[in-house]
């Protein structure tokens, strides 16, 4: 029974933990803003994003990893899942080791580079504290995480992490209570992280066979640099902003940015979890040339990714800046109205998301050296850009790269799906697309004439719902009208599983 609900687990799991995930990334930053102001929150938001750089050297061997085992997995290749898995635990220590000299070499260099306002020894000790998560993920989380996921037991993750985020509040709502410092708050809530390696490793010693005495395969980590340019992109598109911001502005702009992102990014990662389910289906259809299921199995895909992100991010367009007002309440160290950067944000991440059923069709079919050309481009467009920008039209000119680098990139996975899949028309895609930007701006031109009289609570949860009936209702009407295939093919999918 539980096999053939698989699916609905993990987009129910997913779901939860994207819930979780958004209720922390609101009220953290919150209870940081509210008790040490915008450049403490400006400056965590900043290291934790120069932290991230380590995923570099990561080279895009977690998406590597996945595509190999989907194969194994299928015809439950103990010898080679182990083989795949052994290799990719050394490669990750491998990373957690350089991480850890990293951490040291950040923590000496960014409080010499920045004018942060703060002092060397407060600065230095904070990049060391928050460098505790991404050591754990590297040293101890990552192998086990990939083999679950690949595996369609994205719910074992998903809670485990969901359970974690909501202790992480638990414990930072005590430490601001108990001794409210920023170092404290992060030592606390980062060492809770330790629990997730231990959950993934007990339940996979239960339910695999792996052994750790196979001999690694090394061929997959030559793979790695085919995803190299894949993970550098997607890491500049999380990165560059708030690194643009960091050097050509101050950490007050940095804090709007990060806050105005939790709306973007708590959305985005929404959607994410409720498609991601469908990822590992397009690998195991792909890998036995099932063209015809997958065929179907990307339509689908691709219309749940247009209606929610139509929906979501055209509500999404008109209250994301009422609703920063009224986070942001009472503070008065920076400017949060920007009404022009939270739309072109809204849209931008709107772009991000519209690609994945084609991004992960790629790699999926294990097309990283294929796709790795278009990845560089986009990154290259989103630095130059945003670094031409900034100067000029400061915040806004970091959304607008992002932009045009989203929109690129969109273009080329687009086109690159009508290789990989016979007798699929790119014409599909940009169908759907004309539909849906044409239904979505008939609610937001009727939303329009219902504007926000005040910022409170109530009237935005008032006006949230108001909008989300009339943009609702044109997405709804054009769903029956042209895409019942989908609709019904959805429906026996549901059921299959």
């Amino acid at each position: 029974m539980l096999k053939r609900k698989t699916t609905l687990l993990n987009m129910i799991s997913a779901l939860f933990l994207q819930v979780a995930l958004m209720l922390n990334g609101f009220i953290i930053p919150k209870l940081i803003l509210d008790a040490f102001g915008s450049d403490v929150n400006g400056l965590v938001a900043s290291i934790t994003q120069f932290l991230q750089y380590i995923a570099l050297i990561e080279g895009g061997i977690t998406g590597v990893i996945t595509a190999k085992l989907y194969r194994p997995l299928t015809e439950n290749d103990s010898a080679k899942i182990s083989a795949i898995l052994n290799s990719a635990q050394r490669f990750y220590r491998r990373i957690g080791y350089i991480f850890i000299i990293y951490a040291v070499a950040l923590a000496i260099i960014y409080p010499l580079a920045f004018n942060t306002g703060f002092s060397f020894i407060y600065v230095a000790s904070l990049v060391l504290i928050l460098s505790i998560y991404l050591i754990i993920q590297y040293m101890l989380s990552l192998t086990y995480k990939t083999l679950l996921t690949a595996d369609k037991k994205i719910y074992v993750v998903s809670f485990t992490q969901a359970l974690i985020r909501i202790a992480e509040i638990v414990l930072a709502v005590l430490a601001i209570k108990i001794y409210p410092e920023i170092h404290f708050l992060k030592i606390l809530t980062g060492a809770i992280f330790i629990v997730q390696p231990i959950v993934y490793t007990r339940y996979v010693n239960k339910h695999y066979n792996i052994d750790k005495k196979v001999v690694a395969d090394n061929a997959l980590i030559k793979g790695r640099w085919n995803g190299f340019a894949i993970n550098t992109a997607a890491f500049i598109h999380n990165s560059t902003d708030i690194a643009v911001l960091t050097i050509f502005t101050n950490l007050a702009t940095v804090s709007i940015y990060s806050v105005y992102a939790l709306v973007t990014s708590g959305i985005k990662n929404i959607i994410n979890s409720l498609v991601s389910s469908l990822n590992p289906t397009l690998g195991h259809a792909y890998a036995r040339k099932d063209f015809v299921d997958l065929k179907q199995k990307i339509d689908l895909y691709e219309y749940i990714v247009f209606a929610l992100v139509f929906f979501v991010f055209g509500v999404a367009g008109l209250l994301i800046t009422p609703f920063v007002m009224i986070y942001t309440a009472g503070l008065t160290d920076a400017d949060y109205f920007q009404p022009l950067f939270g739309v072109l944000l809204v849209i931008a991440e709107a772009l991000y998301l519209l690609k994945f059923p084609h991004l992960n069709l790629a790699y999926s079919a294990d097309k990283f050296k294929e796709i790795s050309k278009p990845a560089f481009i986009e990154a290259g467009l989103n630095i130059i850009i945003s670094v031409a920008l900034v100067p000029f039209l400061g915040i806004i000119g970091v959304a607008i790269g992002t932009i045009a680098a989203m929109a690129y990139r969109l273009i080329f996975h687009v086109y690159y799906t009508s290789k990989i899949v016979p007798r699929w028309r790119q014409w599909f895609f940009y169908r759907k697309l004309i539909i849906f930007v044409i239904a979505t701006e008939i609610g937001i031109m009727v939303s329009l004439t219902l504007p926000l009289p005040e910022n409170t609570i109530f009237s935005w949860l008032w006006h949230a719902a108001a909008y989300s009936i009339i943009i609702g209702i044109p997405l709804v009407v054009v769903s029956l009208v042209f895409f019942r295939p989908e609709l019904k093919y959805f429906k026996h999918y549901l059921k299959r599983r």
